[in-house]
């Protein structure tokens, strides 16, 4: 066996989840120094989820470490990781959007940048209060910043980006390129739905079979007039004609050739009727057909699930190639 070098060594390394939390825990009660006073991370953050997170975001958990101590107790791996991060950033915004002082907080390198680059001088009281918290806290910031570092570290190694929703909350998903090339198609129509797009792979979502049908019909929702106008080809409108003749040559067809009186028509997107028939008859909606999924246990029915939304993905992709290819011929014929 060929001996690795340092750097495939990293890189081969296993990431090891319970040992991100240790980390995590360590640069949260590693001492800092703020006008000569001994403190950490945990206390700021202590301090600022009693006077600023919301009870309804509190729940039953009084204190930081309650809450802390609750979502390590009951997730596991890097579900608890991930859970941890979200509280941890959830929070954090929370501070800076209530506290004059947080909001202006930097990390000791931006604040060089602003002395060796920036001509700003306080003028009113208030300014030269804020700009004396603002220097004294940089050792917090740089703890901060720490800490995103482990996220960004985690992210990269377990394939999962942050992502913010259109509630401006942010969560954890996996990375999935494809999930975010058709989040942004459909951001041209709907935010909303570009968000689900992203947000069927959040990592509570494993298991979480009524969320994934709920993102599947909404993406149905999004979906159904194309599909809808697709199952009749012969009568398409003109701006979606040019998109059919391209992607009947590099996709499946199926259906009859000619109809009943012998007059040639054109076929059905194969992939577009089958994914109809996945929403209609998969235990999505329109009960009453025959349906698929029925002796599916849930194990089953997730994966059934996460079929449909692989298959949505592979049409709208579809649907985006079609519309370049016919722009494509357009250009030719100038």
């Amino acid at each position: 066996m060929a001996r690795q070098n340092y750097f495939e060594f990293i890189k081969g390394m296993r990431f090891d989840a319970k040992k991100e939390i240790d980390i995590v825990k360590k640069i949260l009660q590693e001492d800092i120094y703020i006008k000569n006073y001994k403190t950490n991370l945990q206390e700021f953050f202590s301090d600022g989820y009693k006077k600023y997170y919301p009870v309804e975001k509190k729940g039953q958990h009084v204190t930081f470490e309650e809450k802390f101590t609750v979502i390590y107790q009951r997730f596991t791996s890097v579900d608890c990781l991930y859970t941890v991060f979200e509280f941890i950033l959830d929070l954090y915004s929370e501070i800076i959007n209530k506290d004059k002082f947080a909001i202006n907080y930097v990390t000791s390198k931006e604040l060089e940048e602003i002395d060796d680059y920036s001509d700003y001088t306080p003028e009113t009281e208030e300014q030269f209060e804020i700009w004396a918290e603002v220097r004294d806290h940089t050792s917090l910031m740089d703890q901060y910043e720490k800490l995103c570092e482990r996220l960004e570290y985690s992210l990269d190694k377990t394939n999962h980006e942050l992502i913010t929703l259109d509630s401006g909350n942010r969560i954890i998903v996996e990375k999935n390129v494809y999930a975010s090339e058709v989040s942004q198609i459909v951001s041209e129509t709907s935010i909303e739905d570009a968000i689900k797009v992203l947000e069927y792979n959040h990592f509570l979502n494993k298991g979480n079979i009524q969320r994934k049908k709920e993102i599947l019909l909404s993406l149905a929702g999004y979906l159904e007039p194309y599909l809808k106008k697709f199952d009749d080809p012969e009568k398409l409108p003109k701006e979606l004609k040019g998109i059919y003749n391209e992607l009947k040559i590099v996709l499946q067809t199926k259906g009859a050739d000619t109809d009943k009186k012998g007059n040639q028509i054109p076929k059905k997107i194969a992939v577009f009727d089958n994914l109809s028939e996945m929403y209609n008859k998969g235990g999505l909606r329109h009960n009453n057909d025959k349906q698929y999924h029925l002796d599916m246990n849930d194990e089953e029915l997730e994966q059934w699930y996460d079929n449909i939304y692989s298959s949505t993905l592979f049409v709208i992709l579809s649907l985006e190639m079609g519309k370049n290819l016919s722009k494509l011929n357009e250009l030719k014929k100038k």
